[in-house]
């Protein structure tokens, strides 16, 4: 039986991929890194420390890991409020629909804690969510199992029990690992994510309801 609906942030709450792009593309340019979309997307849903250590190898950055995430955190957190107006159509109805039928509600996100607490204030939505987790609260982020599995064990429920909302190909595989069900939610700016490993695949948020999460109980996770 599903008890619990876990979502993912960027691409799926709010549509900030892009935004991330954008302010990464920036960093990237200053920083002399070649910018390529196919090589980017491969980091969509991947932790920003893990993302800035692969790059800092690579092109032998001299800044600190800490010091190249923070530069990213204050660049998103800028175009964020500056350009993000509100949550994903269908985004609010889905949460009151979830919380009014008692499923336990978590958000589970590669970004840092204080991007996640500025989106959740933002549009006041903080109260639909029993449990909040960013990739800072474990020791490997997506495409491995740990945020997801950690927030299971924070709802007090079993990884089969679990429904996960992602948009990118490293958070599907995250929750498949993890042994969760997995609703892929084809988001046109998350740059052509691969969602093939999902149990469904949705175009639009409206299109998941109760009876499509009810469905997901006769799937193996």
């Amino acid at each position: 039986m599903i008890r619990a609906i876990i979502f993912d942030m960027d691409g799926v709450i709010i549509d900030s991929e892009p935004i991330h792009y954008d302010a990464n593309k920036k960093i990237f340019e200053e920083l002399g890194i070649p910018m390529n979309r196919s090589l980017y997307s491969n980091y969509i849903g991947v932790s920003n420390q893990e993302m800035w250590q692969d790059l800092k190898n690579e092109y032998n950055l001299q800044q600190s890991l800490e010091e190249l995430v923070e530069k990213q955190n204050l660049e998103n957190l800028e175009l964020l409020k500056k350009c993000v107006k509100e949550p994903l159509e269908g985004v609010i109805e889905l949460l009151q629909t979830l919380k009014e039928n008692n499923y336990k509600i978590a958000l589970a996100s590669s970004s840092p804690m204080r991007l996640i607490k500025e989106v959740l204030c933002m549009f006041n939505i903080e109260k639909y969510f029993e449990v909040v987790v960013s990739a800072e609260d474990v020791t490997q982020g997506k495409p491995k199992p740990d945020i997801f599995i950690y927030t299971a064990g924070l709802l007090k429920v079993k990884p089969y029990e679990c429904v996960v909302i992602e948009d990118s190909k490293n958070g599907v595989k995250a929750a498949k690992v993890g042994g969760m069900k997995c609703i892929g939610f084809k988001n046109p700016n998350s740059l052509n994510q691969d969602l093939s490993k999902a149990d469904l695949v949705v175009e639009n948020m409206k299109e998941i309801t109760l009876e499509l999460i009810e469905k997901l109980e006769k799937v193996e996770a």
